[in-house]
């Protein structure tokens, strides 16, 4: 049996009122922060990239050098016996003196590109790192190398830098620098990414 009586309270024109969660603020703030973050980023921050050079000088002259010293390593290779799945003592040696003659290359090339004069502090700090990160992958090809000499033939690996090879940080400057020749090259001895 149903209740037919009114209550004499109740009124047929209003609504039980609802109480409103506190996620509906949460969600409005943050699409408001969200929306203020993007202005911003679209309108008013900066434009230029962490790693970029302001001197343009300095980037042509770097890509001109480091140009060259990809063409001086791409003679070093020599694919004519093909890949040797189990390379002889003597192998893996000559293979060393031919990764050790690459890094040659690069470690003068990258002399040369710090010998270049920079107009600002901040330039020099980006290129200071720069460097650090190389002298990184200059180390790591040395000790590739001396594991080769005593036939340890283990593959070629870089140091870590926040998950990734530390190429992969000279790479970004690289890029953004417009000076593609001077990241590391795509194999020991060959030519650049």
């Amino acid at each position: 049996m149903t209740d037919t009586t009114e209550h004499p309270l109740a009124s047929p024109t209003t609504q039980p009122t609802r109480r409103r969660s506190p996620w509906r603020y949460v969600v409005a703030i943050a699409l408001v922060l969200l929306t203020a973050m993007w202005v911003y980023a679209l309108f008013f921050a900066s434009k230029k990239a962490t790693y970029r050079v302001d001197d343009d000088a300095w980037r042509a002259s770097a890509e001109q050098i480091c140009r060259a010293a990809e063409l001086e390593r791409r003679e070093l290779v020599d694919t004519s016996a093909g890949y040797i799945a189990e390379p002889t003592p003597e192998q893996a040696v000559e293979r060393a003196d031919l990764v050790d003659q690459a890094t040659d290359i690069i470690e003068t090339a990258l002399d040369d590109v710090l010998a270049l004069p920079l107009t600002s502090d901040r330039d020099r700090s980006l290129v200071a790192d720069y460097e650090g990160y190389y002298r990184t992958v200059i180390a790591d090809r040395r000790v590739y190398t001396a594991r080769l000499r005593e036939f340890d033939l283990r593959p070629y690996g870089e140091t870590k830098v926040d998950g990734g090879p530390v190429s992969n940080v000279i790479i970004d400057f690289t890029t953004v620098n417009e000076m593609k020749s001077c990241a590391p090259p795509s194999d020991l001895t060959g030519g650049a990414i």
